[in-house]
């Protein structure tokens, strides 16, 4: 009941207020704040940028070559091994544990992200194909979740 009460007098404090403005007042006021929500809302989040497989070993091992902690470092390598040697379920699934490390820099999940879209493109593009483990390994995926 306290709730709404405090509704009413929120609602009888504010409407009022709105009642008494003129038109021309109303609407730009409602620009002003279209305008700060559209801009709070845009230009902020950038997506990963696109990155081939052929190119992903090298930038990844460049990103991680002077990596302090052991753990971190070896992940990336074995990520690195795994896209050189066309692995890409395991690659994937190390990318993705690697990604999930919360000590990374952005510029390094940036980068992390990107190399997961792309070896997921390529495990779907796979799974269309016919190939039996890209398939087994998506649902197994999707079922994770």
């Amino acid at each position: 009941m306290r709730q709404f009460r405090w509704c009413q007098y929120i609602a009888g404090t504010v409407f009022p207020f709105f009642r008494r403005m003129r038109l021309i007042d109303k609407i730009a006021l409602g620009l002003l704040l279209a305008g700060v929500f559209i801009s709070t809302g845009c230009g902020s989040d950038k997506y990963p940028t696109e990155m081939s497989l052929e190119d992903a070993p090298d930038i990844i091992s460049e990103a991680f070559k002077d990596e302090k902690d052991a753990d971190i470092k070896a992940m990336a390598t074995k990520a690195v091994q795994l896209l050189t040697a066309q692995n890409y379920t395991a690659a994937h699934g190390v990318l993705n544990q690697l990604l999930s490390v919360p000590s990374l820099a952005k510029e390094q999940r940036d980068l992390l992200s990107s190399a997961v879209m792309t070896v997921a493109e390529k495990l779907n593009q796979a799974a269309e194909q016919g190939n039996p483990q890209a398939d087994q390994y998506l649902k197994q995926r999707s079922f994770g979740k």
